[in-house]
């Protein structure tokens, strides 16, 4: 790995929001986030990396396939590069006090059920 750069595997039980979660945790400590998927998870890394981008969180920063054929047996992989964005930090911390509000309101809304 050269740099500031990461790599994250997607495997095909992963959820989007796990995916989405890690990507941006990676992201907090490095500028450049590799997705790598297999045939059965690329529309996972690929929908969390779509999502990332529509949100403001990355850019695109290259998206490359590879194939190795060992044995008679094909193997195919790809790769999204990620880059964070400049706005990347206000984004998480905004996100991130959005999550506490909802938390809170929600634990209060239990409380008051829970009295009745």
């Amino acid at each position: 790995m050269e740099g500031d750069q990461k790599e994250l595997r997607v495997n095909n039980f992963d959820s989007l929001k796990k995916v989405m979660f890690f990507a941006k945790q990676f992201l907090l400590k490095s500028d450049t986030l590799n997705l790598v998927a297999s045939t059965n998870s690329i529309g996972t890394a690929a929908g969390a990396a779509e999502t990332l981008k529509r949100l403001g969180y990355v850019t695109y920063g290259d998206i490359q396939t590879e194939t190795v054929i060992d044995s008679n047996t094909r193997r195919s992989r790809c790769i999204i590069v990620l880059k964070k964005t400049k706005d990347f930090q206000t984004l998480y911390n905004q996100h991130e006090e959005n999550k506490k509000k909802y938390e809170e309101e929600r634990k209060q809304k239990s409380e008051a059920q829970e009295k009745k």
